[in-house]
């Protein structure tokens, strides 16, 4: 009986090459012991297979110590994608070595890299002679590695970038004027822009007492948004982006150019777009004396969805509806939190306005970039011609959310501010900023405070109070959790709406946030919410209110962790397990346990059942999951050993999420680590803005 066959791309290569790396069939030797080299890179076998079937296009000539540099270097570009880079930076420093140094590459083997690179190049000169001018090609060549601005490219990756990169030009350098679109029939009759912005600029919301009138800054972003076909506005967490779309929306409700139902407003992330949603109405509803303009705004203001609904991406063909030839009707697309945009998802979204389209993207530039490749707000941000020479981009500096005036939030803004300068945090406000604990009984919870554990017994003390601060923050609590919510055809009643928006603000108010999911020495998200679920066990079981070890408990936040378009619920959405009474037509079922989410100013409520699979924890996240969100009180988990995610932007990112107190918690020299490692991508996207635009 013939052996069965392993039709692994590891079992194809052991075919083909044997275990031993002997060659069969005229294949070249497939580099087994590589393997073990892989693992810092987060490469696995199948990336390992993909390179040396790249490889192979260089045919036999090759000597088998050039093909295995050849192997290493193709996995050294993978590896750059794999870290969110686009490109490998070919001249000697910075990524280059430490790539090929995580490669484990001996003396030989870089000489031998690099001699290849020097003939590899020689050999897009002459496209037509086989060996490596299969696999090398320069701008305009399709090979699988492509030559530019001195770096290596994946084909795919140069291709996106290029194209993308000239999208943008494109709509950098377009003439700046208003549009002359018509206002709809059944909108106020419209104003000139200059009337409606000096209306919008003398009639601000109102904070408490005070006007919350907007400063130079935001009134030039206002102005420079509503011309061109591009706008990008970049600022800390709270620095009055939201104000800034508001006041967009304001304006176009007073000129009807664009109409309202042509304006889409998005997010990269549903909870991030249902934020948006929440903030743009919440400063809409504080404008004193509104006039019509405004209350047609308030009745007709644009939904927020995410980019993928927006664009109308179907699952199921995984492809989106909406591209070059079947574009958007909106004349003006708003996208908050632009820095967790893709280079990939970029290249959908450009490709499918239409060219007159107005397009402003919002983010903080300074933030971490999105997980898959590309730094497109960063490299938009760092674009001499969208910077000085078009005046495309706008950096706002003063923040609101954790104000300046409130001495806590001024703590959190100056420590945030010496993270992201690579300064030690006990150096913000002349070293008033950051106030060292060293029992957890210290902590206050106020400003920033750094604990430094002495012993894993101490971790767990901190825990505990973080415990202790969730479940006595929120009078009668155990009452809210055994309460029958009641949801029926119209949605949850009144009571059970009001009593919902309590506890779900009581959970959305405090999170510990992560480096990493798992490991970290028992500083991963994982770890964290394995501990809280068994202490929230003791809890149910010891009030009576639970029998059963469930794997979700009744009062645990919880994540989605993929996207469901069925159920309108996406990656990143947060929400509540509690005890929902479903009611309809003459019938009532028993409570039960079920997943509380919000959407559009109420709650829906799904089946544990229906989102098996689906759902996660979230007593702590990743910071990456925690992007668009933000919290009264942080506690940033710091690993018990340094691991590369833990960077100055990861840092930056969660303490830019608080906006009354951050617990910092783990050794100093940790801390140090991290904040001296930047996540500094090695993209193009810069390069091809510079471009000359090609006729």
């Amino acid at each position: 009986m013939a052996a069965e066959i392993n039709w692994t791309p590891m079992g194809c290569a052991a075919l083909l090459a044997g275990s031993s790396g002997v060659k069969r069939d005229g294949a070249i030797d497939f580099p087994c012991d590589l393997l073990s080299r892989t693992g810092e890179l987060n490469l696995d076998p199948g990336d390992a297979f993909f390179a040396w079937e790249i490889a192979r296009l260089a045919g036999e000539k090759m000597d088998s110590k050039k093909q295995r540099a050849l192997i290493m270097l193709i996995l050294a570009v993978q590896a750059m994608s794999v870290e969110g880079s686009t490109r490998l930076p070919l001249s000697g420093g910075g990524h280059f070595d430490r790539i090929f140094k995580d490669l484990q590459a001996d003396d030989n083997e870089k000489v031998l890299i690099k001699a290849l690179l020097k003939e590899s190049g020689e050999a897009c000169s002459n496209p037509g002679s086989g060996g490596l001018a299969n696999i090398f090609g320069k701008t305009g060549d399709y090979r699988p590695l492509i030559f530019d601005h001195g770096c290596l490219y994946m084909q795919k990756l140069h291709a996106l970038e290029e194209r993308v990169g000239k999208k943008l030009r494109d709509r950098i350098s377009s003439k700046e004027e208003f549009s002359e679109d018509k206002p709809a029939p059944d909108e106020p009759a419209a104003a000139s822009f200059e009337e409606a912005l000096q209306e919008v600029f003398a009639a601000p919301p109102t904070a408490g007492s005070v006007k919350a009138a907007l400063d130079e800054q935001q009134k030039l972003a206002v102005r420079t948004a509503l011309n061109g076909r591009i706008t990008v506005i970049s600022g800390r967490p709270g620095s009055g982006k939201t104000s800034i779309v508001a006041s967009i929306l304001r304006v176009l409700a007073r000129t009807g150019r664009p109409p309202l139902q042509s304006v889409a407003l998005a997010a990269p992330t549903g909870k991030a777009a249902d934020r948006m949603r929440q903030a743009v109405n919440s400063h809409l509803v504080a404008v004193e004396g509104a006039g019509a303009p405004d209350q047609f705004l308030v009745d007709n203001c644009p939904p927020s969805n995410t980019l993928h609904r927006l664009l109308g991406y179907s699952p199921g063909r995984d492809r989106f509806w909406h591209n070059e030839l079947n574009p958007l009707s909106e004349k003006m697309v708003i996208v908050d939190e632009s820095s967790m945009i893709d280079l990939t998802m970029m290249d959908h979204l450009l490709r499918a306005l239409q060219p007159e389209a107005r397009l402003i993207l919002l983010g903080d530039a300074d933030q971490l970039p999105s997980i898959e490749a590309g730094a497109v707000l960063r490299d938009l941000c760092r674009s001499k011609a969208a910077v000085e020479e078009k005046k495309r981009v706008i950096v706002l500096e003063k923040s609101y959310r954790a104000r300046e005036e409130d001495s806590a939030g001024k703590r959190i803004l100056e420590v945030a501010k010496a993270i992201n300068e690579g300064r030690p945090p006990s150096e913000a406000g002349a070293g008033s900023a950051l106030a060292t604990r060293g029992d957890v009984s210290d902590i206050i919870f106020e400003g920033v405070e750094h604990l430094v554990p002495g012993d894993e017994d101490q971790k767990a003390a901190f825990l505990t109070r973080w415990y202790e601060l969730l479940t006595g923050g929120l009078p009668g609590l155990n009452e809210r959790l055994s309460y029958p919510y009641r949801s029926g055809p119209g949605g949850f009643d009144p009571e059970s709406t009001a009593k919902l928006k309590e506890v779900m603000a009581h959970f959305e108010r405090s999170r510990i946030l992560c480096a990493t999911r798992m490991g970290a020495g028992g500083t991963g998200s994982g770890d964290i919410n394995t501990w809280f679920y068994h202490r929230w066990l003791e809890h149910l079981k010891a009030e009576g209110l639970i029998t059963r070890n469930p794997h979700f408990l009744v009062g645990e936040p919880v994540l989605m962790t993929r996207n469901d378009y069925s159920l309108r619920l996406y990656n990143g959405d947060s929400g509540l397990v509690l005890k929902v009474v479903i009611e309809s037509a003459g019938s009532r079922r028993s409570a039960e346990p079920m997943v509380v989410f919000p959407r559009g100013g109420s709650f829906v409520a799904y089946p544990l059942e229906a989102l098996r699979g689906c759902l996660e924890p979230a007593w702590a996240t990743t910071v990456h999951k925690a992007q668009g969100s933000e919290y009264e009180n942080v506690a940033i988990m710091l690993p018990a050993v340094y691991v590369r995610p833990l960077t100055r932007e990861l840092l930056y990112t969660a303490a830019t999420r608080a906006k009354k107190s951050v617990v910092i918690v783990g050794p100093q020299e940790i801390l140090q680590l991290g904040i001296s490692h930047s996540l500094e991508r090695a993209s193009g996207l810069a390069d091809m803005l510079r471009k000359t635009a090609k006729t």
